[in-house]
């Protein structure tokens, strides 16, 4: 009787621990459901396919991240979206987005993609001086974008006002494609693969704003100081998720291209191969900061046009506490 009650006794006790153990594994995986996050982004470009390749890797989930990814049609209307919280976290252009900054709004940069404006001008072949520019229609995206201020620098370049030439506003890069190649537009401010697809078609490239601009930068990670008070950890894992993708696709090419290609509804070419070397090398960091530099050119560009902006600081729009600290937990080290 003594052995079956120590027997019984111990039956029980490794019963409830079994329940106790299932009770426990039933709340970890309630405190650990991924978080949601809304990320919008405003162009079908080089600049969002590490994000892309994030989210088909599963680097998100590993960060506990639920990503959706959420096409806002240019740099302007993205900022309104983040300020407005329809998207918790924008890549969007670093010039609508400091001018909205500049304009009171509650939009923080958090961290940066690409440190250059990597637009070219590509016009008609026909097209051989400054002096051939005049009259001309160029397209960008919109107004305040990234592809506007790349008008404006390669104009400065040519010594020609943005009134020598009439701008148009077409959206995204597919319909600026599709004006050029009905011939509704002279040239358009693309980025490659674009800008290469286009070569091939006997346009060609007369200015090169990733060379002209220098430092002036392109795009970034926005988020708002409201946001950022109550998920700053959820900011914080999404940056990590990034850095951990940029490294993966930098190291695998083939992988990297494949989904590039997935992404921009474009074949795997040799044009796409040779841009893939040219964002890695020269656009793409290895930490995602925001370009403090760059962001001191924005101001400034800004301030033409709004006084106010001649007052802000590079430090008064950004929070780099999250990359801060992974730098200080050594984080980068282990993605070598």
């Amino acid at each position: 009787m003594e052995l079956g009650g120590s027997i019984m006794r111990s039956f029980h006790i490794i019963a409830g621990l079994i329940a106790f153990a299932g009770q426990l594994v039933c709340a970890s995986a309630q405190t650990t459901a991924p978080t949601p996050l809304k990320v919008g982004y405003d162009g079908n470009s080089m600049t969002t396919a590490p994000m892309y390749y994030a989210q088909k890797k599963g680097i998100f989930k590993k960060y506990n991240l639920d990503v959706t990814m959420v096409y806002i049609d240019g740099g302007t209307t993205l900022s309104q979206a983040v300020v407005g919280g329809s998207v918790d976290i924008g890549q969007n252009g670093y010039t609508p987005a400091a001018a909205a900054a500049v304009q009171g709004a509650d939009i923080v940069f958090i961290g940066g993609i690409s440190n250059k404006l990597p637009f070219q001008l590509v016009v008609k072949k026909e097209i051989k001086t400054a002096d051939d520019l005049r009259g001309k229609k160029l397209a960008i995206s919109r107004l305040g974008s990234s592809s506007d201020t790349a008008a404006t620098i390669a104009l400065d370049h040519f010594k020609l006002k943005r009134s020598d030439v009439t701008l148009l506003q077409l959206g995204g890069e597919g319909t600026r494609t599709a004006a050029m190649m009905s011939g509704q537009i002279d040239g358009s401010f693309e980025q490659y693969p674009r800008t290469a697809e286009l070569e091939e078609q006997g346009y060609w490239v007369m200015a090169d704003c990733t060379i002209l601009a220098g430092d002036y930068p392109n795009t970034s990670y926005v988020s708002t100081r409201r946001y950022l008070k109550d998920h700053g950890d959820v900011a914080k894992r999404f940056l990590m998720a990034i850095s951990e993708a940029l490294a993966l696709y930098r190291k695998d090419k083939p992988e990297a291209l494949k989904l590039t290609a997935e992404f921009l509804k474009t074949p795997e070419t040799h044009a796409l191969s040779e841009t893939y070397d040219r964002y890695v090398a020269d656009v793409f960091p290895v930490i995602p900061y925001p370009s403090k530099a760059g962001l001191t050119l924005v101001l400034a560009e800004i301030a033409s046009k709004n006084p106010a902006a001649a007052h802000v600081t590079p430090e008064q729009i950004s929070d780099v506490s999250a990359l801060d600290a992974l730098v200080k937990d050594h984080f980068f080290d282990t993605l070598k």
